[in-house]
């Protein structure tokens, strides 16, 4: 590597970590605003909510780094263009294909990082997000109970308390169950812990009274020191995550498991979804070598490269479509 090819990835690196870093916080930015309801709606805090959308970001990577190699390679040769380096350049006698070398690098560099986050990085995280979300989902003493307000579950099961503590412990509770017709109850306790067991969570009530009607149509008071009421219908989903596309790693896309619903009816996206991500590190070549084209592959222009750039601009938005296509038509 001679001082040319040193220099120009220099100029190089700063740009694309640049793009790379902005339009990943845009784009991350807008998937957030779509999933604030795990911290409204669940009561997560910022912390939880925040870790979770940390894992967004290689999903977003995958698309944004073929783009920000692009990016940066258009704004330095532009650049050098500007400064007349590259009529320098080619006068002293450097070729084409040596002035892009170390760009190609940086999109080999590129299309590596893209490899792995698709075969790896990305099923990895979506993974944990999924497992994370689903389990803050089952949690009733997150997802819907608040302190001191009335919580409707459904048709049919309504609870207040005065005070919600972690880990799924309530104090001071009014329950109002009448899931089954004809047998109304209502309870009141000092306090309530939930727990798992294998016919899933239950509600274990301490210290209250139990109102209901008797055989008479009269209504009764029953004090108790221990009661458990069963709240696994209030548990979203059967407890078993489908992977989705996004969540499975390139080899498990390729070879559906036709034993199980979701693989048998997806079978197509599923295998194309495989294709496509070991194709995807070939969009950050193919952008880099339009930007190439566009910026140093004609004649010399003393009226600029804008209209290039935009021409090359298209080229690259049309590549991208024309893999979505493609992947579609695969399916």
């Amino acid at each position: 590597m001679n001082s040319l090819d040193r220099y120009i990835l220099r100029q190089t690196a700063i740009p694309l970590v640049f793009v790379l870093v902005v339009t990943t916080i845009l784009v991350w930015m807008t998937q957030v605003l779509q999933r604030v309801e795990i911290l409204i709606d669940y009561g997560q805090s910022f912390g939880v909510f925040a870790f979770l959308m940390l894992l967004i970001i290689p999903s977003l990577m995958a698309i944004i780094i073929p783009f920000a190699t692009f990016g940066a390679c258009v704004f330095v040769l532009h650049r050098m263009h500007s400064d007349s380096e590259i009529a320098v350049i080619f006068a002293a006698g450097v070729s084409r294909w040596r002035l892009s070398a170390p760009i190609l690098a940086i999109a080999t560099l590129g299309a590596a990082a893209t490899l792995y986050v698709n075969v790896d990085l990305m099923p990895r995280c979506y993974r944990i997000m999924k497992q994370a979300v689903a389990d803050i989902r089952a949690d009733i003493a997150s997802s819907v109970v608040r302190s001191g307000e009335f919580s409707d579950f459904g048709d049919g099961f309504t609870i207040y308390v005065d005070n919600a503590l972690p880990g799924g412990r309530f104090e001071g509770l009014l329950i109002h169950d009448h899931r089954e017709p004809g047998d109304e109850k209502t309870y009141l306790a000092e306090r309530a812990l939930i727990t798992e067991t294998d016919v899933g969570p239950l509600l274990q009530l301490k210290n209250g009274t139990l109102q209901q009607k008797n055989a008479a149509g009269d209504v009764e008071f029953i004090a108790f020191i221990d009661s458990v009421v069963n709240i696994s219908d209030f548990r979203d989903g059967d407890g078993q995550l489908v992977l989705e596309l996004t969540e499975r790693y390139p080899h498990e896309l390729l070879n559906p498991d036709m034993s199980r619903p979701y693989d048998r009816a997806n079978a197509g996206k599923l295998i194309a979804e495989g294709h496509a991500r070991y194709a995807a590190p070939l969009h950050a070549f193919a952008y880099v070598l339009i930007g190439l084209v566009a910026m140093i592959g004609g004649a010399y222009s003393r009226r600029g490269y804008i209209l290039r750039i935009a021409i090359a601009g298209v080229a690259v938005f049309s590549t991208r479509i024309f893999a979505y296509v493609a992947q579609g038509l695969a399916e």
